[in-house]
């Protein structure tokens, strides 16, 4: 081993050193005393074990291992091993691998040699953390101008120096190119001269917010020299140079305005789908989207102009088949500090051929009309109350679905836009989101519309509910009702009459007498069930029970009474009726299937009908049924004994009014 303990000597420094023998298995043949304090677990260095447990830096390195046993390599060094024994001071070490010291050796090892290095790292270490607090203070000794000279030489985004006061002291080339100003016109003007929101110079040069750090990022509204409002987002902090001994404050700025449009008009199109989505109509959502439209794409008047015909016949404009519609302003929305109140007033009252001014050449186009001040002076303000100089900027985009325009949504602005492609794309966005909802709302509207047409013509034919029966799709319609009261009335003298008078006038007179019969009717809560050429058939107690039906009846048959006398009167027509009225159990429901109706049947009604006929003109004819449930009300004629066809003899009474009431 003498050869080995001196190469191991000559390889080892005076700090103290350890040695491992492993075979080319990389398992441990011999460890010298000292070892173990350079691996976490002792337990890891005995022998047989695999030198990698203790040494985990070794794996990955078996190939280099493998090479210097096999003496394709020399050495492999790892310097500057550290080990961290538990509450104990850090352990540094290098690491040589050499191959077998032996000269003859018997089988192939490697010798891996620890020389404990913890005293010149920790030097040298000392020494970075010296050299650093050098450079340190050798930098904040450079005067304070020449440091930011060569910070502001090198950046890309806008960088502005200013004094506390807000003075502008340096500006780099990005500040010039973004805000329009040379440097001569920046130096020496204050910086609220670029930016326009002067409650953040003032947190920006108070020194609490600057050393805390809190003004990172900060979005402002800044304006060019052009008058265009950018976004910027700054970050501010404070220096001080010990050459003039004075604060400097630093702004750092980037460019985010195109950022904010775009997430603006995502924003938009996201708003104006959840409006449409919630919206049940084209008037209750147009003025809510003219307004999102508006606040977040920085315009202050919206109008959106629509066709004053049909859709269907709007759309044959699109092919050329007619030029008769005109353009109606049917919502529009205004920025509250635009003071001109008459502007919407007037654009409700305002109406455009296609062709003529923006909306109209729009609508004929089909495509985005842009105007600035200059082109615009004759195009849309002379329609206005409000001069080109109060409105700088307008936009008009067709509202466009499947190729058809259905509408103009309209923009103007006080501010000049810049009409980049990406706004464009976002305006024609919009047009076809507007375009595709008008669409779908005016059939929606179409159909709804179709629908109450279709129920009010149910509800002329049908009792409510019974309507509401049908549409659930029930079989046959047939109630037994055990008590109502039927009435029958009659135009005495009707044949005559439509002797004496034209067909058209014959069928007016009816008319406005039985419209007066269906006001009565539903006035007093009865229901109409048809009416026969001059006879006209009401019920009290069906298809809703009520408990008063005879007395409803008889408080018709008596308004009828009265509504035909006025009428004669009015018309200079003599005409009476007769009144039948009955009481008693009837069967209702609705018969066919193509034209159905809803009847009555029972002998109860066959009664009511021939106490019509046998009745006399004037006169309210009733059974002794009916009788029973208004004696106690009104005043009667007992008419006595009479013939009734089918019937025979029956008691029957005249109705002559209610009695007076006694207090």
């Amino acid at each position: 081993m003498n050869a080995l303990l001196n190469k191991l000597l000559s390889v080892l420094t005076p700090n103290r050193g350890e040695y491992l023998e492993i075979d080319q298995d990389f398992n441990i043949i011999d460890t010298s005393a000292g070892a173990q304090r350079f691996v976490d677990c002792p337990d890891d260095l005995s022998q047989g074990q695999d030198i990698r447990l203790g040494f985990p830096e070794l794996l990955g390195l078996e190939d280099i291992l493998t090479d210097i046993i096999e003496g394709e390599q020399e050495s492999f060094e790892l310097k500057g091993i550290a080990r961290t024994p538990n509450q104990a001071p850090s352990l540094y070490f290098d690491l040589h691998i050499i191959n077998n010291l032996d000269e003859e050796p018997v089988a192939k090892k490697l010798v891996l040699i620890l020389e404990e290095v913890t005293a010149r790292m920790t030097l040298e270490q000392s020494l970075i953390q010296r050299i650093n607090e050098t450079n340190l203070l050798s930098g904040a000794l450079v005067a304070a101008k020449d440091y930011v000279d060569k910070i502001i030489s090198s950046m890309a985004d806008a960088l502005l120096v200013t004094k506390p006061s807000g003075i502008i002291k340096t500006v780099n080339q990005a500040t010039q190119d973004l805000f329009g100003y040379s440097e001569a016109e920046l130096v020496g003007q204050s910086i609220s001269l670029i930016i326009a929101d002067n409650k953040f110079v003032s947190k920006a040069n108070h020194p609490p917010f600057l050393f805390n750090e809190v003004l990172n990022d900060v979005e402002v509204v800044c304006q060019t020299k052009s008058g265009e409002k950018l976004a910027i987002a700054f970050s501010c902090s404070a220096i001080q140079t010990e050459t003039e001994g004075l604060e400097n404050y630093i702004y750092i700025g980037r460019d985010i305005t195109e950022r904010q449009r775009t997430q603006k008009r995502l924003a938009v199109q996201y708003a104006i789908t959840h409006i449409m989505s919630e919206s049940a109509t084209l008037s209750e959502a147009t003025p809510q989207i003219l307004e999102v439209i508006c606040e977040n794409l920085e315009w202050d008047l919206g109008e959106i102009w629509e066709p004053d015909q049909p859709p269907e016949e709007a759309g044959n404009q699109n092919e050329g088949e007619g030029d008769s519609i005109v353009l109606r302003c049917v919502a529009s929305w205004i920025k509250p500090s635009i003071r001109i109140p008459s502007l919407l007033t007037h654009s409700q009252q305002t109406t455009f051929a296609p062709g003529l001014e923006l909306p109209g050449r729009v609508w004929t186009s089909r495509s985005i009309h842009g105007f600035t001040n200059a082109m615009y002076n004759s195009e849309f303000f002379d329609s206005k109350p409000i001069s080109p100089a109060e409105l700088q900027q307008a936009f008009g985009i067709p509202l466009l679905a499947d190729r058809k325009i259905l509408g103009v949504l309209t923009l103007f602005s006080t501010n000049a836009h810049p009409a980049d492609e990406d706004s464009l794309k976002t305006m024609a966005a919009i047009g076809r989101q507007l375009g595709q909802w008008i669409k779908r709302k005016q059939a929606e509207e179409a159909l709804r519309y179709q629908q109450k047409q279709t129920e009010r013509l149910l509800l002329n034919i049908l009792p409510k509910p019974i309507a509401e029966r049908l549409k659930q799709e029930q079989g046959t319609i047939a109630d037994d009702f055990a008590e109502v009261t039927v009435l029958f009335a009659d135009i005495v003298g009707f044949t005559q009459l439509s002797a004496r008078i034209s067909p058209p006038e014959l069928v007016e007179l009816l008319n406005v007498i039985f419209s007066k019969f269906d006001q009565l009717a539903e006035q007093h809560g009865l229901e109409k069930i048809k009416t026969i050429g001059d006879a006209y058939m009401v019920v009290g107690g069906l298809p809703r029970v009520i408990p008063n039906h005879a007395e409803a009846i008889a408080e018709m048959a008596i308004d009828m009474q009265a509504a035909v006398a006025e009428l004669s009167q009015e018309m200079g027509q003599e005409l009476n009726i007769r009144i039948g009225i009955n009481t008693g159990p009837v069967v209702a429901g609705v018969i066919g299937v193509s034209k159905f109706i809803y009847d009555l049947w029972g002998d109860a009604v066959n009664i009511a009908s021939r106490m019509e006929s046998h009745g006399l003109a004037g006169k309210i004819h009733l059974t002794a049924s009916t009788y029973e449930h208004l004696r106690e009300q009104y005043l009667f004629e007992d008419r006595g004994q009479i013939t009734v066809k089918g019937k025979g003899e029956m008691n029957t009474y005249f109705l002559l009014s209610r009695k007076e009431r006694i207090d």
